[in-house]
């Protein structure tokens, strides 16, 4: 098994949302971990605080973090699976994508031994 990063994207703010909403979206997402879990695909993931700061040779640019075309990443998600095409099938149950975002799926590569 692989491990594969997902980068949540974009998506409908809660603050734009119902109470109905947000709470039926949380139940989704306990859904989907739960499945994830006993999948034994659920390696780990957590949201992202707003703000931070970007460094390069440049200086530090403090706003946008993580912005890009498709949106501000929001969160990731670590998965196991076999191979890209799996990792992408379990990402198109995350209930974010139902949530007008996306998902970037990544293969987390290994360090070449030094």
């Amino acid at each position: 098994m692989k491990e594969y990063l997902l980068l949540l994207r974009g998506g409908r703010p809660v603050t734009t949302k119902t109470e109905a909403e947000n709470k039926a979206e949380m139940q989704a997402w306990g859904i989907f971990m739960t499945k994830l879990g006993e999948k034994g695909s659920l390696v780990g993931g957590l949201p992202l605080v707003s703000g931070g700061m970007v460094l390069s040779t440049k200086g530090t640019v403090k706003e946008p973090v993580n912005a890009s075309k498709e949106g501000i990443v929001g969160g990731y998600l670590i998965i196991k699976a076999e191979d890209l095409q799996s990792a992408g099938a379990l990402a198109r149950e995350c209930p974010h994508i139902a949530n007008d975002g996306n998902i970037e799926v990544r293969e987390i590569g290994q360090m070449p031994a030094m």
